[in-house]
């Protein structure tokens, strides 16, 4: 069956260029240096960026970027190599001792 569609009206512009991402798809800057501090906190923990990227499986050289190209997928693999929530990392909150890493809540039970 044939269908016929009308083109599109003259002088109508789509939002935004094919291809280009949505910049609410990419952490903010005060985000991306929180990224870039989790990153080198535990590239010291676990010994330098090499071993860090062996744990995290991703390669030196993007962990070295991280301060100028940081995502959303560092910061998940970053908190997962921390064994942090993720909102931890983006939010800048240090760890307290004792404290559970999911729900925050102090002591034994």
């Amino acid at each position: 069956m044939l269908r016929l569609v009308h083109p599109a009206p003259q002088g109508k512009v789509s939002a935004r260029p094919k291809g280009r991402k949505s910049p609410a798809l990419f952490p903010s800057h005060e985000e991306r240096l929180r990224i870039h501090a989790a990153i080198r906190n535990l590239a010291r923990a676990y010994g330098g960026f090499d071993v860090l990227g062996a744990v995290m499986g991703i390669p030196v050289k993007t962990l070295l970027r991280a301060k100028r190209q940081a995502s959303y997928a560092i910061a998940i693999l970053a908190a997962r190599a921390a064994g942090i929530p993720v909102e931890q990392i983006l939010s800048g909150k240090p760890h307290e001792v004792g404290a559970c890493a999911v729900c925050g809540r102090k002591g034994a039970r």
